[in-house]
Order: C-alpha cells, then structure tokens, then sequence
C-alpha cells in the first residue's frame, strides 16, 4: 500500500518551495532593512559638524520671519515649506524649501516631466541662533541610507509599481514561511510534546557539531528566537507596499481605511483679501499649549490662500514612543481645523498609524532599534541558511540515487 503523505510532510515540502525562490530577494530586504534601522543616528554622527550647533549663552533662536527672511535671500528662488524643530537646543533646526515656480529654476532640462511630478524638495540645516547655513540635509551618507531604502522597498528598479510588486509579494510569502517554520520547529509527533526532552533540539545550537548540524541549528533555532519581530516585520511591510492590503489590515482591527491626502483638502477660511496669515511663532505657540512635552515638532506651511498649518510633535530618546500628535490650524484665525491627538485613537487606531514604526522599529525609540537590529540581521541569515538546507539534502539525495543505480547495473551484470 501507498504511504499517505503526512500533514508535516505537505508543510515542509510547501516551506521549501516558497522559500527557495524567493531567498534571494528576502535576503536583500532583510540585509538593507539591517542596515537602514539606524540610517538617522549614524548620518547625524558622521555629518555632526552639521547637525550640531554650539549654544550661546543666554541666546534664544531667532525669529522664524528673520530665519526664513535669510534663508531665501541665500537660497534664491526657493520657499519655505516646512520646518523641522528638535527637542535638543544643540542641534540643527532643518528647513524644508521648493521652487517658487516649479520646473522653472535652471531652465528646461528641469522642468517636471508629466503633471503628477512632484516638486523637488531641498532640506537646509540651519543654526537657529545665528541663521547661518550649516549645510545641505542630503548630504553623502544621506544618499547612501536613501539608496539602500530604495533597494529595500523596490529593489532599485525604475519602475516603482514592479518593484513594490516584488518586494511586497517576498513580506507576504514570509508570512507564509514564519508559520510554516513554526509548525516544522514544533516536534513532531504529539504525544511527545509533555516530554522536555522533545523540546529541547528547538532551543539547542550544538556549536561543536558538524557544519551541516550546525547550520541546521542556527536556521531552526534563531529563526525560534526572532519569530515575533520577523513576523510583525513581515506582517506591516505589505502595508507600505499595497493599499489593498492596508485597507484589509485596517479593517481587521476594526478601523475604517483613511482616504489618501484627506488632510490635504481642510481649508482655512479667509474672512478677506487683505487678511494675514499668522505667525510661526503663533502657529507654534497654539501647539504647545495643546503638546507641552519635549519632542521634535514640524511645521508645514499653508500651501495656498486656503491652506492650513499642519503641526506634527513626536518624542524622541532611548525609550520614546513614536507615537505622533498632530494639530491643523486656520492660517488666519488660528482656530482648530482637526485635532489628531494619538492617546484619544482606539487600540486598532493607534496600531494602523503606527504601521510604518512597528516594521522599522522606531516603536520606542533607541531600545526597540537595537532589539530590531539583531532581529534583522538574523532574519538576513535565515534564507542563507535555508539554501544551505536544501543544498546538502540534494546532494544527498543524488548520491542515494547513484549508488541505487550502481547497486542495479551490478545486479544486471552477466555472472
């Protein structure tokens, strides 16, 4: 009679054949993902001459109109669309500018090709105290870490949608291969699993083993010990790469998907022509006293005659939360357009809007980066050590056949 094939057999035969084609391209997303966790810190050390500001005794900033009044007359052509202010009073505030007249700066050669181009945005590190240039945001190691963002959200390939595609496509699969590995770490047989001495080959690394033995540990081991960060890594990911699938993600935890630049469309309302926009000062001010805490806070500029003041404030430190607090003020009244405050959120709420800091690690702070950083860079192992799996099994395999096949032309041969 023919063996039937078991449930573990059909789950391992899956796990291999889902994994292999796509080893490759998790090991790209896993490396660069490695590499990017902490793309902000190593850029603001190894730029410090840039970012750092000395502080003057008794000084105070200066005015934002005087900022923004020195800023464009150095930067000619550009306008003042954002402004970045971090909690420390020793570090670069970050100035975002764009062309006043998008596509006409520099001639034709830079006009924006279609009608969905974006403007290009420059980002100035400034010193507050004395309006002085320190340097341009995007500076070398900026392009390396924004390089290496790209190969990991798209692979570098010019057309974004393809590459999204690919990637995204990998995240969902190693969902696939999170629980598979699971059900295979498992052992085997049931009535086995009250005994500790079953359990004990899923937490073990025989380091004095052969290197088939040892590899075969580290995959099925580490890859134990990281199931929960490489499982969240790969369930938020698809969310950044497939609306559908956020749109799926959101109303899973109970939450209605949030239509795409809602917030672009609040309005202030203009009482005149002759009415003035406020002040920075003021917009600033009007968050502070609804966000008192110390964090960095962004300020975007109203866009148009009708746009609003948009406020973003966030913490920052070892153990920080990511969580963001925003607030839309009438650009002439200063009254409140929408208040975003991230602890009045339902639970599902406040994890569809932290979807981008759960994959990253930035959930809190420097504490859950470290704890990203080593669970990355073992996932970044796992396809390596997977391959090497399979390798040495078909290889086995092909010599079992061989010497099967050897056995029968000596069996055939004429005594």
């Amino acid at each position: 009679m023919k063996k039937r094939t078991s449930f573990r057999k059909i789950i391992h035969v899956m796990h291999l054949w889902v994994g292999i084609p796509c080893a490759l391209f998790l090991f790209i997303i896993c490396l660069t993902g490695t590499i990017y966790v902490f793309n902000r810190e190593i850029t603001q050390w190894v730029d410090e001459d840039k970012f750092h500001v000395t502080l003057p005794a008794n000084a105070f900033p200066l005015p934002m109109a005087t900022l923004t009044s020195l800023l464009e007359k150095e930067q000619k052509g550009l306008t003042t669309t954002a402004v970045t202010i971090p909690s420390s009073k020793t570090q670069a505030w970050i100035f975002s500018m764009q062309e006043k007249e998008p596509g006409k700066k520099g001639g034709k050669g830079n006009m924006a090709k279609g009608p969905k181009a974006k403007p290009k945005i420059s980002n100035f590190l400034v010193n507050p105290y004395t309006g002085r240039v320190q340097g341009d945001a995007q500076s070398t190691s900026f392009v390396f870490f924004n390089t290496v963002l790209q190969l990991h959200r798209w692979l570098l390939i010019s057309n974004h949608d393809i590459g999204t595609a690919i990637t995204g496509t990998a995240a969902i699969l190693m969902i696939f291969l999170q629980i598979s590995g699971i059900i295979l770490w498992l052992p085997a047989k049931l009535r086995s699993w009250k005994s500790r001495r079953a359990w004990k080959q899923g937490f073990r690394i025989k380091f004095d083993a052969t290197p088939k033995r040892l590899n075969f540990d580290l995959h099925k081991a580490v890859g134990f010990y990281t199931f929960l960060f490489i499982t969240i890594m790969a369930l938020t990911g698809p969310a950044m790469a497939f609306d559908w699938y956020k749109a799926g993600f959101s109303r899973a935890l109970g939450v209605q998907p949030v239509k795409k630049g809602a917030d672009n469309e609040l309005t202030s309302r203009v009482a005149s022509d002759t009415a003035r926009s406020m002040t920075l000062e003021t917009a600033l001010a009007r968050s502070e006293a609804l966000f008192p805490y110390e964090g960095i806070t962004r300020v975007t500029l109203p866009k148009n005659a009708t746009g609003v003041f948009n406020i973003q404030k966030m913490q920052e430190g070892f153990f920080a939360s990511a969580a963001i607090d925003r607030i839309f003020l009438d650009q002439y009244t200063g009254a409140i357009v929408k208040l975003d405050r991230f602890s009045d959120k339902t639970l599902g709420q406040k994890i569809v809007t932290l979807i981008k800091p759960i994959h990253t690690g930035e959930l809190f702070g420097t504490l859950s980066k470290i704890l990203y950083f080593i669970a990355c860079l073992i996932a970044t192992s796992l396809p390596v050590t997977g391959v090497i799996i399979w390798w040495g099994r078909r290889n086995k395999k092909g010599k079992t056949i061989a010497v099967v096949k050897n056995r029968q032309e000596l069996q055939e041969e004429p005594a």
